[in-house]
């Protein structure tokens, strides 16, 4: 029986379950937050590249603001190498969103360390820093 690996966590991110969704899921959005570009095809089975298609993988759920989950292989992975797991679970918060992270299938357990702390690092940490920066920017007043 093959070992898996998997690295879980919720992590509050300050905006709503929506919004979370959709700087997840909207390639402009996910370059404001994460630099460079994303390819994000919205649908079950859709096509899924981040990081200027650093991993690439198919989504496997889409629930606008509830779920979302796809397949996960970095490119310096080996081909032989399946890809790993991620599903994410948006639940409202007072502070904005809880979203339930689950990473799993890794090919070791230095790999699921590795991308735990990517994931607050790259995404997570970034992503509270946009969501803030909308906040405070300031509204233009039209004429």
């Amino acid at each position: 029986m093959a070992v898996s690996y998997t690295f879980k966590t919720t992590y509050i991110v300050y905006a709503t379950p929506e919004q979370v969704f959709e700087a997840l899921t909207d390639p402009g959005i996910i370059a404001a937050w994460g630099g460079g570009l994303s390819v994000v095809e919205n649908q079950i089975d859709g096509h899924f590249e981040l990081f200027d298609g650093w991993v690439k993988g198919k989504i496997t759920e889409y629930k606008p603001g509830q779920d979302l989950g796809y397949t996960w292989k970095p490119e310096e992975w080996a081909k032989r190498i399946k890809p790993s797991v991620v599903s994410m679970k948006f639940k409202s918060h007072p502070a904005g969103t809880d979203v339930v992270l689950i990473h799993s299938d890794f090919p070791s357990q230095e790999e699921a360390d590795k991308h735990g702390n990517g994931w607050i690092d790259y995404v997570f940490d970034p992503m509270n820093d946009y969501f803030v920066m909308q906040k405070e920017a300031p509204v233009k007043e039209s004429k």
